[in-house]
């Protein structure tokens, strides 16, 4: 379609009738997104506070808001979740435990398995932590079997059948109409890039339990104290006591930096919880041998696909009037402007750490550009990622807003239902 043209629309509410109506677009594309948003979701161990039936919902349901705003932001961390699980097998297996699998690594680095030291409260550690405490026969290797782990998962077969048979259905009908040239609405077209995140979620978190609620807690007879002392660690941390056993951010991690940003933009830079943490959030992420070049790669192409979805088949969509075309192609066109800025600033960022680290904060052995944000004062911190992080979301909501406004006056041609006997052979 041509977006120019603003001929032969049809305004208002359309019932459906012997072709489909506005509630028919509204209600397939609504649900598809509700779907996809919710069923996708697997997130570590809740708070303490949070794991109640009601609470659960509302944690569950801010990061369904998150997922609707970053789809693609959910996917580099899912890709990056599973590396980090996938990266502690061979951890495992080299020292001779050879029952630790994927589901093993995710069920760890989520939260699900905590130590109890003697002088101080339980905390979670994570798969590389874990390791090491064996390794160093600080503890001794946990017997946690595969149906251990899904006894406690709550992924539910049936939703995601369902999500997925949705998906098929969806997916077919907006073929049908590309082949028979009857066009998408927007919401339609936003709809598919749902679709395309939340595969990828299903597959990178196959593995991971969904939605659990009790954790393994292993007793240790060794102190954190001594734990320190042998290895010379110091006693200040952010997140437990072991945070000197993970690697630091790598600087080829696209998300990392992202959620750096988010956290100046709306925790004000601070961290309020007491310590140690009660369980790891969802945004950290460390892979015990760090980001893969192959990983960072497929994290730019898929970048790269989510936009030029919206860009190469949203430039031939009809819009109400031009001026909402235009308002629909600039603000995809800022978040992926905003998103190459981005890839190209942490690069150089990481180039320069060292300089800027020595230069400006008379700071010695600088290596990320993680590293110089952390020097900053709160104010400068705000004052790099705050515009950035609000014209992201600011753009996204034009475009998710013009998705919904748009069905207001729409081509006649869109109502048109799929004329499914044209694929069949006839005479």
């Amino acid at each position: 379609m041509d977006p120019n043209i603003a001929t032969n629309l049809k305004w208002g509410w359309i019932s459906s009738g012997n072709d489909r109506g506005t509630s028919d677009i509204l209600w397939s594309s609504l649900s598809t997104i509700y779907l996809c948003t919710w069923t996708c979701l697997c997130l570590n161990f809740p708070r303490p506070g949070e794991d109640g039936s009601l609470r659960f919902i509302v944690y569950k349901f801010r990061w369904q808001l998150f997922a609707i705003f970053f789809p693609e932001v959910l996917v580099a961390t899912a890709a990056e979740q599973w590396l980090s699980a996938y990266q502690s097998v061979r951890i495992f297996r080299d020292m001779g435990y050879m029952q630790w699998t994927v589901r093993h690594g995710f069920f760890a680095d989520m939260g699900g398995i905590r130590v109890q030291p003697p002088d101080t409260q339980s905390f979670p550690v994570d798969s590389h932590q874990l390791s090491f405490l064996v390794q160093k026969n600080y503890i001794a290797m946990p017997h946690i079997s595969q149906e251990d782990i899904k006894s406690i998962d709550k992924a539910d077969g049936f939703a995601r059948l369902i999500t997925l048979i949705q998906i098929a259905w969806f997916s077919l009908q907006c073929i049908g109409r590309g082949i028979q040239h009857i066009g998408l609405s927007p919401l339609e077209l936003t709809t598919l890039a749902f679709i395309l995140c939340t595969l990828h979620d299903y597959f990178f978190w196959y593995y991971k339990p969904l939605d659990p609620l009790r954790p393994e807690i292993l007793q240790m007879d060794i102190s954190i104290a001594e734990i320190n002392e042998k290895e010379e660690a110091r006693e200040q941390y952010t997140f437990t006591p072991l945070d000197f056993v993970s690697s630091p951010p790598d600087a080829k991690s696209l998300i990392t930096p992202f959620w750096f940003g988010i956290g100046v933009v709306f925790d004000h830079g601070k961290d309020k919880h007491p310590k140690p943490r009660q369980t790891f959030p969802n945004t950290r992420i460390l892979p015990a041998e760090g980001i893969t070049w192959s990983m960072m790669w497929y994290c730019l192409f898929f970048q790269i696909i989510y936009f030029g979805l919206h860009l190469s088949v949203g430039w031939l969509l009809a819009f109400p009037s031009r001026p909402e075309w235009y308002l629909w192609t600039i603000a995809n066109f800022a978040d992926l402007g905003l998103i190459t800025v981005y890839c190209i600033a942490l690069p150089l960022g990481t180039y320069f750490a060292p300089w800027i680290g020595r230069t400006i904060f008379g700071v010695e052995g600088a290596t990320s550009i993680l590293e110089v944000a952390e020097m900053l004062p709160y104010w400068a911190k705000l004052a790099v990622h705050g515009p950035f992080v609000l014209a992201y979301i600011g753009a996204r909501l034009i475009v998710l807003t013009e998705s919904l406004i748009t069905l207001r006056a729409l081509p006649a041609q869109l109502y048109l239902d799929v004329n499914w006997s044209n694929f069949l052979p006839h005479i």
